[in-house]
C-alpha cells in the first residue's frame, strides 16, 4: 500500500517521513444513553454548538448518531432517530460541513441520502437487503459508505462473542472481502467503500481481541487501504488497563490513535480531534532536525 505523507511542522525539517494527517470524524451523539456522552446534546442548540466545537478542534467530518449502540442502550423508534438529527443536518449543510450519519436503519439511511449527506456509517455493515437496495438506488451520488464489522451483525455492541485473538483477523478479513464485493456489485466504485474493523464490544468483551486487531492493522491495510478505525474511549482500552472508567480514557485513546496514525490508517473516528492533533504535532516536533 502506498501511504501519503506530509508534515505539520512549520519550522525546521522533519528528520523522518511521517504519515499524512488522517481524515478525522468528530463524534456527535444525539442520544440519551451513549456510553461516553449520553444526554449532553439532545437539544438542537447543544448539538449544533458541539458540532462547531468539533470543527474548531480540527474535525474534518461530523459523525452524527441518534441511536446509541451502547451494550445497555434501548432501541428507539426510527422516526425519533431521524427527528433528533434532521434539523442539525440542515444547519450543517448550510455551512457546507461534511456529514456522516451513523445509522443502521433503512428509514434513516434513505432520509439522510435524500438530503445528500457525505457518508453513511453503518455498524451492521449493510448486511440487510433493504439497506443494500438503498445503496443501489443512490449509487449515483458521491456519498461514501462505511461498513463496520460486528461479530453478530446486530444493532449494538454485545457482551458475548466467539472471537479470539487468534481468529479475529481472519473473520474481519472475510467480512471485508464479502462486503466490498457486495457493495461493488451494486454500482459503488472502490473509493466509495470504507471498511471499519469495529472495536471493543463490537468484537468481544475480551480486550485482547481488540488489541490483536491493533497489532495486526498492517495486514488489514495491505488489502483494504480505505480503512476507518474508532478506538475512542472504548471499553477495551479501559479493560486492558484494569478497569479505567470512560472519563479517564483520554490518554489511552490518544496513544492508540497516534499508533494508528503511525501505521498509516487514513481515517479515524474520535471524540477529541484536538487531543489527537496535539499528539501528532508533538511527535513531529520530536522527529524534526532544527
Amino acid at each position: 500500500m502506498e501511504t501519503k505523507h506530509n508534515s505539520l511542522v512549520q519550522n525546521g525539517n522533519p528528520s523522518k517521513i511521517l504519515p499524512a494527517k488522517p481524515i478525522l470524524f468528530g463524534v456527535l451523539n444525539i442520544t440519551s444513553d451513549s456510553f461516553s456522552d449520553g444526554g449532553r446534546y439532545l437539544q438542537e442548540g447543544q448539538a449544533l454548538a458541539k458540532a462547531k466545537s468539533l470543527l474548531e478542534e480540527g474535525a474534518d467530518v461530523i459523525d452524527i448518531g441518534a441511536q446509541s449502540s451502547n451494550v445497555q442502550a434501548a432501541l428507539i423508534p426510527q422516526e425519533l432517530e431521524w427527528e433528533r438529527m434532521k434539523d442539525l443536518i440542515h444547519e450543517l449543510k448550510k455551512e457546507k460541513v461534511l456529514i456522516s450519519i451513523d445509522t443502521f436503519r433503512p428509514y434513516v439511511i434513505r432520509k439522510a441520502l435524500e438530503l445528500g449527506v457525505d457518508y453513511i456509517n453503518n455498524i451492521r455493515g449493510f448486511v440487510d437487503q433493504e439497506s443494500l437496495e438503498l445503496v443501489r438506488e443512490f449509487s449515483h451520488l458521491p456519498t461514501k459508505y462505511i461498513a463496520m464489522f460486528s461479530q453478530d451483525h446486530g444493532n449494538k455492541a454485545d457482551r458475548s462473542s466467539d472471537l479470539t485473538p487468534k481468529t479475529v483477523l481472519f473473520r474481519v478479513l472475510d467480512f471485508f472481502r464479502e462486503r466490498k464485493e457486495a457493495l461493488q456489485a451494486l454500482g459503488l466504485s472502490e473509493e466509495k467503500i470504507i471498511l471499519d474493523p469495529g472495536m471493543g464490544f463490537f468484537l468481544s468483551p475480551d480486550f485482547k481481541v481488540s488489541f490483536s486487531v491493533l497489532s495486526q492493522i498492517d495486514k488489514l491495510l495491505e488489502e483494504f487501504p480505505r480503512l476507518m478505525v474508532s478506538v475512542t474511549k472504548k471499553s477495551f482500552l479501559g479493560n486492558g488497563l484494569g478497569g479505567v472508567p470512560v472519563e479517564e480514557r483520554e490518554i489511552p485513546t490518544v496513544i492508540a490513535e497516534t499508533y494508528l496514525w503511525m501505521k498509516g490508517v487514513p481515517m479515524l473516528r474520535t471524540h477529541s480531534p484536538l487531543s489527537f492533533l496535539r499528539a501528532i504535532k508533538t511527535w513531529e516536533l520530536a522527529n524534526t532536525d532544527y
